[in-house]
């Protein structure tokens, strides 16, 4: 762990850990019933219109997807292709930085197993989102961090600031692991890799690369300002620190614990003086956390790459011989029942009743988001049901209506994942076009004043009722394993609008 270790890579560990990896998420894909999540089928939505920025994101990993769409064609077996293939990446790349590290082949088994049976990278590399791709660029980053470190070199900021570009352009967020980098390099006293001309080559490769997107923010007045505020303050749940700092622990395998927190306590010896500033990073971030009172315990996952790694090579270092292979031994069991026992919860891997099993079994109870809470499938599991049937009961309303009024009536919906499925669903149904109020389905409004019917999906009926002149429900989808709110969802057929849609659409806007 000492500067200027000059090791060659082994690349068959990382490698075969990476391949089973991606071998399991994309076997996920394929489970029944579970189909596209919520987020998915907006953002196959989000694809199809390209952008230099949307309301709730930057443009990368849209701009991916939309190439994923013209390759391959819109399945969830073509969708989860690259999330899992970041994942297996990030997977690598953990071993790379393992072997810089000076770790040996124990050492890269028991890292690259503890970042392949995270429970949250599970859920980002089993379907697609922006989150798939910030544990590799983070971790690419941090791989770059610790070459910069080992020899004293502070070139590197150029590698770490196309690195960071590309995350910004990826998740805005991503801002927060370069504060906290930058935070831990100060306070660990290597102000020389701060105070050069290097970090100002970085910051302006950075600069340029997100560059476009913030020429679309200012553009548009910064919505994204007006998401995040609305977010942080209706979505997530409050939780205590205690709260926060267990969900953090089981989202990173409880059975990981010990190997990224030997990695936290290496850090504070004289040994692990060289890579401080990781610990002080990582401090930070968990106090952005801890203030926040956040319940996304998602939000830093990326870091314990770094201590999946450190504590891996720390132990190799530190044990002695006689006992050394014993700990590394027993840790791998550990953490290959923890990744077993977990993995179904956090990937699509169970059927929902059996799932409901398992999880009234290991006794865990995770709630992440408001309106959400004391689900008896994980949210992020629910989530993936239920889409396909929701597009053929609205497609049965639609075909029953009389041709004349069939003709100019469109789809309507308060909920992007709602208005995402309907247009994904709708070509092979021959469904009308689908408008939204909610994020940037929002700014591909309004729908013309000449539509006077209106099929309604997740709105809000009691405000409709006073906005047109005829309301009916003409039918409720039930998904009994759905998220609560997808539970029991009405089907409207709204007549007669007494406003100009036009006019108004501006104020419907949703944004969170």
């Amino acid at each position: 762990m000492s500067p200027n270790v000059k090791v060659p890579v082994r690349l068959p560990i990382p490698l075969a850990l990476s391949f089973v990896l991606f071998v399991l998420l994309m076997f996920s894909s394929f489970v029944k019933p579970y189909g596209f999540f919520i987020d998915e089928v907006y953002f196959l939505s989000c694809a199809r219109r390209p952008a230099w920025g949307y309301i709730d994101q930057p443009p990368l990993s849209l701009a991916l997807l939309a190439a994923v769409q013209w390759l391959f064609g819109e399945n969830t077996f073509a969708v989860r292709l690259l999330p899992a293939l970041s994942m297996a990446a990030t997977v690598f790349v953990t071993g790379l930085i393992t072997r810089r590290l000076g770790g040996g082949p124990f050492s890269l088994l028991l890292a690259c197993l503890g970042v392949m049976v995270m429970p949250v990278f599970l859920i980002f590399g089993s379907f697609y989102s922006m989150n798939a791709f910030e544990p590799l660029i983070w971790t690419g980053v941090v791989y770059f961090v610790v070459k910069m470190v080992q020899d004293n070199d502070p070139r590197n900021w150029l590698a770490i600031g196309i690195l960071s570009g590309i995350g910004l352009q990826n998740k805005h967020t991503f801002v927060l692991y370069g504060f906290a980098l930058v935070i831990g390099i100060l306070i660990s006293g290597r102000r020389r890799l701060l105070f050069n001309r290097w970090i100002l080559w970085g910051g302006l490769a950075a600069f340029v690369i997100l560059l476009p997107n913030l020429i679309w923010q200012v553009a548009n007045g910064f919505p994204s300002l007006e998401l995040y505020r609305n977010s942080f303050t209706g979505k997530n749940i409050e939780k205590s620190p205690l709260q926060i700092l267990t969900e953090q622990i089981i989202f990173v395998n409880p059975a990981t614990f010990p190997l990224w927190f030997a990695g936290v306590i290496a850090l504070i010896f004289r040994k692990g003086r060289d890579f401080r500033l990781m610990l002080y990073a990582y401090l930070f971030l968990m106090a952005v956390m801890i203030a926040g009172q956040s319940s996304r315990p998602d939000r830093i996952a990326s870091i314990y790459t770094f201590f999946m790694a450190f504590g891996a090579v720390a132990m190799e270092h530190t044990l002695k011989k006689a006992w050394q292979r014993g700990v590394q031994v027993s840790l791998i069991v550990v953490m290959l029942a923890g990744g077993v026992l977990l993995a179904p919860v956090f990937a699509p891997l169970l059927p929902p009743d059996r799932l409901k099993a398992h999880i009234a079994w290991l006794g865990l109870k995770m709630d992440i988001e408001e309106g959400k809470k004391g689900e008896p499938i994980p949210q992020w599991l629910a989530d993936r049901l239920g889409w396909h049937e929701l597009a053929v009961e609205v497609a049965g309303v639609y075909h029953a209506l009389p041709p004349a009024e069939r003709q100019h009536a469109v789809i309507i919906s308060s909920n992007y994942g709602h208005a995402g499925a309907l247009e994904l669903y709708g070509p092979e149904l021959g469904l009308p076009a689908v408008y939204a109020t909610h994020n940037a389905f929002h700014t591909w409004g309004p729908p013309p004043d000449s539509v006077k019917t209106y099929i309604a999906v997740a709105v809000n009926i009691e405000k409709v009722k006073t906005m047109f002149e005829s309301v009916e429900k003409a039918a409720v989808v039930f998904c009994p394993d759905c998220t609560r709110p997808q539970r029991e969802m009405p089907v409207y057929i709204l007549r007669g609008p007494k406003f100009s849609v036009e006019k108004e659409w501006k104020g419907f806007r949703i944004y969170g």
